[in-house]
């Protein structure tokens, strides 16, 4: 961590307070390695760009909501969630696994919670997983099947309402009451930085 900051909980305290001096140091002092990171997923120089702007813009804007958590490894999951809605909107994901793509970028997982193949990690992974299919099953069944289809198969709001023949406005409901119960249920079993990564998967695809 550069030397103006005593260590990076210090940096991002002073994110949170809305400082714009601390938040350009962080851009400064992170952008390299996640420009590194990101040409990993998406080779293209331009875009690559574009998807970090745009990365650090989503962390500004939710700077308040963030507490207590790792800043590198926020901003590595911020980052690799971006590359991987950009590949979707190429429709590469619909035209193979998760994990099939994983292993052409070289990771082991888009979706492990660090960036290794360590078991626990794997673990944790698994659990997760286990955990989203279980609040899953809780919501009712419209909600669900809005939820599914929105960030699972990755439909647009009016493309949904069409499938099923309901408004615009009632699909924002079903996905909002769905992200209530994710956010409520994770927030409550797992720490706050386990909870705030995932919050910020949910709520950055489009």
């Amino acid at each position: 961590m550069p030397r103006k900051y005593k260590d990076e909980q210090e940096l991002l305290q002073a994110v949170r307070q809305s400082d714009e001096e601390a938040f350009e140091y962080l851009f400064r002092s992170y952008y390299p390695r996640l420009r590194g990171y990101a040409l990993r997923f998406v080779d293209d120089v331009e875009t690559t760009n574009d998807i970090l702007q745009e990365c650090f813009l989503h962390f500004w804007e939710r700077r308040r909501q963030i507490e207590s958590v790792s800043v590198t490894s926020l901003l590595f999951v911020i980052v690799r969630n971006a590359c991987l809605n950009y590949l979707k909107h190429k429709q590469l994901v619909e035209q193979q696994p998760l994990e099939d793509i994983a292993q052409v970028l070289g990771q082991e997982e888009l979706y492990c919670w660090d960036f290794g193949a360590d078991p626990e990690q794997k673990l944790l992974y698994e659990e997760l997983q286990d955990q989203i299919r279980h609040v899953l099953r809780q919501l009712p069944d419209r909600c669900r099947e809005v939820f599914v289809m929105s960030r699972f198969q990755h439909l647009k709001n009016r493309e949904i309402a069409e499938k099923l023949q309901i408004s615009t406005t009632a699909v924002e409901k079903h996905i909002s009451k769905a992200l209530k119960a994710f956010t409520g249920h994770f927030k409550n079993h797992y720490p706050p930085d386990v909870y705030l990564l995932l919050l910020m998967w949910w709520t950055t695809i489009p």
